[in-house]
């Protein structure tokens, strides 16, 4: 009698493996990308012995953060159901606008600010193309990116900007606890938009957008302000990741962060947004941001000619797009 008692009572208290791993992938999706960089990081370190050293990890933050911080803002783009296409050329521009300020003697946060507005008015423009004129965002941004590199290659002639104050360049080199300085304010803004999209009528807003746009309308929403608001962050996040940028590498060149746009994008999706919106948390964009990172240093200490790391990104973005049209099925 005991024996049987205890057997069907099992199945209530003690369910089975496969159950729970099933309930913990449903209630918690990020919990996919952090099992893909726990193997991930173990089969790179079996392939390679400089992967786990403290300059390699240093090396993977600092890439990943420039990609995040980015990210941020393409993640409210996709959220309300549009992309933006600009954020390479943005980042270059930003970056090239800091430093030019900062060559005329400008002290460090004005022209930090400088930069950033730079990114926020390419946001800008974005929006009064794509939300106040109803034109295609895909288009628009592309647009975007083609001008916003050409302002950046024009400002200089194509030249190089360096030699800068040493307290701009301490943004990008100094260490807090042994992790890059860049790291740290992508954790900010990860804390911060976090909270805003899960805890805010404004995410909560961005969600019901990109949902159904008629019915956020009919629900009072201000969907055009919105969606403006919405841009004007994206390209100042941008922004952000272009000063930061600068700082690292202590120079601006025109063709910095070209194909940025693929890189964040896809950080986005493979964190579990979707490109129809509504769909996306800024943990996911962390790690997405985290597992491309990742995979691009393994490729690079594999001594994987560049032409395949290429290929992997565009790879990982079809895959992305794929992986969202069978989450949505």
């Amino acid at each position: 009698m005991n024996s049987t008692s205890a057997k069907t009572a099992r199945p209530a208290t003690s369910p089975s493996t496969l159950n729970a791993l099933t309930s913990t992938l449903r209630d918690f999706p990020e919990s996919r990308l952090i099992l893909a960089l726990l193997l991930g990081g173990a089969l790179i370190a079996t392939q390679s012995g400089a992967f786990l050293s403290a300059a390699n990890i240093k090396s993977v933050l600092l890439s990943f953060s420039f990609v995040a911080v980015a990210a941020f803002g393409q993640l409210l783009v996709i959220a309300t159901g549009r992309i933006d296409l600009s954020t390479g050329s943005t980042m270059a521009l930003s970056g090239m606008v800091t430093a030019l300020v900062l060559k005329e003697g400008t002290p460090v946060p004005i022209a930090i600010i400088a930069g950033t507005c730079a990114g926020a008015a390419v946001g800008l423009a974005n929006a009064i193309f794509s939300v106040r004129l109803r034109l295609s965002s895909f288009i628009v941004t592309l647009g975007a990116l083609q001008v916003a590199r050409g302002i950046t290659i024009g400002l200089t002639q194509g030249d190089t900007i360096s030699g800068f104050d040493p307290s701009f360049l301490s943004i990008g080199s100094t260490t807090l606890l042994g992790l890059p300085a860049p790291f740290w304010i992508a954790i900010v803004f990860l804390l911060i938009f976090a909270v805003a999209l899960r805890y805010t009528a404004f995410g909560r807003e961005i969600y019901s957008i990109g949902g159904n746009e008629t019915a956020a309308r009919l629900a009072g929403v201000n969907v055009d302000k919105l969606q403006t608001l919405v841009f004007v962050i994206a390209g100042a996040m941008s922004g952000i990741a272009g000063v930061l940028l600068t700082a690292r590498l202590g120079a601006s060149v025109s063709n910095a962060a070209t194909g940025y746009e693929l890189i964040v994008i896809a950080s986005v999706v493979i964190g579990g947004a979707s490109l129809s919106g509504g769909v996306g948390t800024a943990l996911g964009v962390v790690l997405g941001a985290l597992l491309i990172s990742l995979v691009n240093n393994a490729l690079v200490l594999l001594v994987v000619p560049t032409y395949w790391q290429q290929t992997f990104i565009g790879v990982v973005i079809v895959a992305a797009a794929l992986i969202d049209r069978i989450r949505r099925a």
